[in-house]
């Protein structure tokens, strides 16, 4: 699939959430009416059996159908209620269960069809407000998977697996605005007490072994049991008697705490299925943070052992797109990672305190430069004993935790839209560099220190861009950490003599004992000095 085939499902999905409910009416009726021209408008194919009561409306099978390429997902809700309600509400209740059925796969080994059953507990909504400006209120207790169906195929084919999906104590708040015809703008908040994803695989047996022990099922309404092949025929086909094969693979990833706002403006009447850039108008964001999140992955088979885990205590994560920017961040606190493989000649474990990615850039073509932002921070860094007696058993070098920051700003002059670039018709870079800011520059290692600043520009039309500016350095115990390394047979003597040469030619000293500043120059025609002193 292509990247901007991609985009257009992620797109077209995104709009029918927030277009779909919140075009309830005051009638259900005409909220019923509403639901299924949004699905048209965005792609989907909305259908039920509808059935007036003395209330509202009663909707049986309710099926929402997309396409992704040759492969069709249908989503099916048994009965969904709309119940007017004295003060103009719309209340909106629906079953405890739903299936998404998957078919269409071209693999000839594949499935005819994959049929995901979905526990749906506690659920509740209500739609307020006026045509033009909604409010739907919605939540539930649990939606969990408790039964995934192979229909058709080679059931020796199928993977035995054993499987925990829910998600847990969900409330949201959405409103939208539809006084404009051509616009759709909308604003939500949401809370998610938990999320589990948790798959165990086995590789189907060749046939050789004999059949296993069956694992055992845990009882409703916990999710998760041992997937059943079935065949086309309505009674299932029994389970292959080979056994297990030697692929072994084990999924996990944990989310607890989570709050979210969102807001955004979305174009009408556009075919979100086959749109291939930004439409005019369009712009979404959002910021979420947790409280805690964990991951795992274990495969094991005869040639591979891989074991890796990830976990943290809380963390953010932001995001915006719109025709002229996109902004993405990502930040998390007390971080641990382990990683094991069967090529590896012993695991690696590490930690750090907090880490941040941010990345804010424009995508238009501009008149005028456009202004960006990057971040990148590691604070508090270690890793364990084992990775550091590989190289310095004596422990000559201070295990002190290590950082590292790097935060930019500037402005770039964009020539094309970079979401409609070809790259195979560029004979020009898309855009040029007008400025850069180094806003902070924090490197800590062994014990030494080095920060910075600075600001440089750049001329317009240069094949290679020649910063016009300076950068201001400070360095705090190198002639330590220099020593640190030699002693501990990590630098040569020459090659510490060469490093303390260099300090003293393009550094001068600082206030404090082992500490050395310096100021570089980019100059006009391309010369770089230190303190004065020719670089090149």
């Amino acid at each position: 699939m292509s990247k901007m085939k991609s985009l257009s499902l992620s797109l077209s999905t995104a709009a029918l959430v927030a277009a779909s409910p919140a075009m309830a009416e005051i009638n259900a009726d005409q909220l019923w009416a509403i639901w299924q021209q949004q699905a048209s408008e965005f792609g989907y194919n909305l259908t039920a059996q509808a059935t007036p009561n003395d209330s509202g409306l009663t909707l049986s099978n309710v099926t929402n159908t997309t396409m992704i390429e040759e492969v069709s997902i249908a989503g099916t809700i048994p009965q969904i209620t709309l119940t007017n309600q004295a003060d103009g509400s719309v209340m909106i209740a629906a079953s405890d269960s739903m299936i998404y059925s998957i078919t269409g796969f071209d693999d000839s080994d594949a499935p005819d069809a994959i049929n995901i059953h979905i526990s749906l507990q506690g659920f509740g909504g209500f739609a307020t407000g006026s045509p033009d400006l909604l409010t739907l209120n919605s939540g539930f207790e649990r939606a969990s998977v408790v039964d995934v169906e192979f229909v058709g195929g080679d059931p020796s084919e199928i993977p035995e697996m054993i499987y925990d999906i829910s998600l847990d104590g969900y409330g949201g708040s959405v409103t939208y605005d539809f006084s404009n015809p051509a616009m759709l703008s909308f604003t939500s908040s949401g809370t998610l007490a938990g999320m589990t994803f948790d798959v165990e695989a086995f590789e189907p047996g060749s046939g050789a072994e004999p059949a296993p022990t069956p694992m055992p099922q845990p009882t409703q309404p916990a999710p998760g049991k041992v997937v059943t092949p079935a065949a086309p025929q309505p009674t299932p086909m029994p389970a292959p008697t080979g056994g297990r094969g030697d692929g072994h693979l084990d999924l996990s990833i944990m989310l607890a705490g989570m709050e979210s706002t969102a807001t955004g403006t979305m174009p009408r009447g556009i075919d979100w299925m086959t749109v291939e850039s930004f439409p005019e108008g369009l712009s979404i964001s959002g910021d979420a943070s947790y409280t805690s999140a964990s991951a795992s992955f274990m495969f094991v088979d005869t040639y591979e052992n891989v074991d890796f885990s990830a976990s943290n205590t809380g963390g953010s994560i932001g995001f915006g797109l719109s025709e002229e920017s996109i902004r993405y961040a990502l930040a998390a606190t007390g971080v641990n990672i382990n990683l094991a493989t069967n090529e590896m000649p012993f695991p690696v474990a590490a930690s750090a305190d907090s880490t941040a990615l941010s990345i804010d850039m424009p995508l238009a073509q501009s008149a005028t430069p456009s202004p960006f932002s990057a971040t990148l921070a590691y604070q508090g860094v270690t890793v364990d004993e084992s990775l550091w007696a590989m190289v310095d058993p004596g422990q000559a070098v201070p295990r002190t935790p290590a950082t590292v920051i790097l935060d930019l700003s500037g402005t770039v002059q964009l020539f094309v839209d970079l979401m409609s670039i070809d790259p195979d018709s560029l004979s020009a870079p898309p855009g040029e560099l007008r400025d850069l800011t180094l806003n902070n520059l924090q490197v800590s290692f062994g014990g030494a220190e080095l920060t910075g600043s600075g600001d440089v520009d750049f001329a317009p039309g240069q094949m290679v861009p020649m910063p016009v500016g300076a950068v201001d350095l400070s360095l705090t115990g190198a002639n330590s950490l220099i020593q640190s390394l030699s002693d501990g047979g990590l630098l040569p003597p020459q090659q510490a003599g060469m490093a303390r040469g260099m300090l003293g030619m393009f550094a001068i000293p600082g206030a404090g004992p082992d500490s050395y500043t310096s100021t570089i120059e980019f100059l006009p025609g391309g010369a770089i000095t230190a303190n004065g002193v020719p670089l090149q």
